[in-house]
């Protein structure tokens, strides 16, 4: 496994018309993917934050590790014994009307993947709502898409959209929409599949770098484009709150007033680009080893054929709690940097793999509590690293457990289960949550 460590490519004239082309060719996906959402009007907002969520943890304050029965790791925790708690133990359902007793164990899933693949395995995946967003009604900011492009070529990718960003739901389509579709043109364009051509570091690294870039120029140049239109949206749904004050029982306004002065500060707010951040994780799989690339923090990894999980990309975290960087921002702008770092690996990290994996994974951060082993405690240097490992104890009993099922649509309920409520870190999570996971031959 390499990791790419060389600078900007120099861009010559024939890869400049690559990209204008490409820009031409894909950038209606992106305002398809605004306008096919801009009709709808935002769910009316009755809920204070629950106040069981106020107790979370500092993040170093929390101390738990998985046991073979996929238990739970909690984010940047030291690793330590703790038992298991199973989907029955879930609290039974609750009345959602009531910010008190709504059922923060009833997720809205926003997409769904389930395939089998003609080798036998399957690729399983889901984008679902957090807890926090349960209690604010706000909808999932995760999305992710798959395809079996054929011949042993599979495309997999994973997008987070940034809670501070406006459209970051929106965002987070877009991101997997066109990057979906720009590298099916790459493929196409280069016959890499028809050659069964496999990529230098070098070559892949240029390749999805500038994947990367028509995708930044496409968002900018579309957010600009929808200033008008989205201002007016701004409005249809300020004026919808309004209306739905005045009906609300005394008890919905508190919240009701609070988003109306939420949309009366932004109304008039142009849109810009990074009201779309959101991160991007792809995995290209061929019969000849694996490309994977990203922008932003996450996770992902794969089963080696030596039965070991390993992992395929550094988050790009931060000085700051929470902190990455997302497609629409300027990575690549860097005055006097020929690559840009982040987390001590560049902007955007790529890996070449020479080895077909057994199965792989991707996910949004809201997943790696439980199932990677992120921060540990260094009791001989005194100070808290990430050691950046998926963790076999809950994958191989996950992968274990679901090829006891044969119907590909009961795996994917049985893994969003599992992930949701059936670990002890999973029903303390409080973010949306993304897992892409294939398993390319059944283990």
């Amino acid at each position: 496994m390499h990791r790419v460590r060389f600078g900007t490519p120099f861009l010559n004239y024939e890869m400049a018309n690559n990209i204008l082309k490409a820009i031409r060719n894909a950038g209606n996906a992106f305002l398809d993917t605004l306008n096919s959402q801009l009709d709808s009007v935002e769910k009316e907002q009755d809920a204070a934050m629950d106040d069981s969520l106020s107790d979370k943890k500092d993040d170093d304050e929390l101390q738990e590790e998985k046991d073979d029965s996929m238990d739970s790791k909690q984010k940047n925790d030291p690793v330590e014994e703790d038992e298991t708690d199973g989907a029955a133990d879930a609290p039974a359902k609750k009345d959602r009307n009531n910010p008190k007793t709504r059922d923060l164990d009833n997720p809205e899933i926003r997409l769904k993947t389930a395939e089998k693949l003609p080798s036998g395995g399957y690729v399983l995946g889901f984008s679902m709502q957090g807890r926090s967003h349960i209690v604010t009604q706000t909808p999932c900011q995760d999305y992710h898409a798959f395809e079996n492009l054929g011949n042993g070529w599979l495309l997999a990718i994973t997008s987070d959209g940034a809670g501070s960003a406006r459209e970051a739901a929106r965002g987070s389509k877009a991101n997997c929409e066109l990057a979906l579709k720009l590298v099916k043109q790459l493929l196409d364009t280069n016959g890499w599949i028809r050659k069964n051509h496999f990529p230098t570091d070098k070559e892949w690294y240029v390749e999805i770098r500038n994947v990367f870039e028509v995708m930044q120029a496409i968002i900018m140049r579309s957010a600009s484009s929808q200033v008008e239109s989205y201002k007016e949206e701004q409005e249809k749904k300020l004026t919808a709150l309004i209306e739905a004050y005045d009906k609300a029982e005394e008890k919905e306004k508190p919240t009701l007033q609070k988003q109306m002065e939420m949309l009366e500060e932004n109304v008039d707010t142009p849109l810009v680009p990074r009201d779309f951040n959101a991160t991007i994780i792809l995995l290209l799989v061929s019969p000849r080893g694996m490309m994977a690339a990203h922008i932003g923090d996450g996770r992902m990894g794969y089963l080696s054929q030596d039965d070991v999980w390993r992992p395929l990309m550094t988050p790009h975290k931060g000085d700051e709690a929470s902190s990455t960087v997302f497609v629409p921002n300027n990575w690549n702008r860097q005055l006097n940097v020929p690559a840009f770092t982040m987390s001590d690996v560049y902007l955007p990290e790529t890996y070449v793999v020479k080895e077909l994996p057994k199965a792989f994974v991707l996910m949004s951060d809201g997943c790696e509590s439980f199932t990677w082993t992120c921060r540990v405690y260094d009791k001989e240097r005194n100070y808290y690293y990430d050691k950046n490992e998926p963790y076999d104890k809950f994958f191989n009993p996950l992968l274990k457990h679901l090829s006891n099922i044969e119907d590909k649509d009961e795996k994917v309920m049985e893994m969003i289960n599992i992930v949701n409520v059936a670990t002890t870190g999973g029903r303390k999570e409080l973010d949306d949550r993304t897992m892409l996971l294939g398993v390319l031959t059944e283990l």
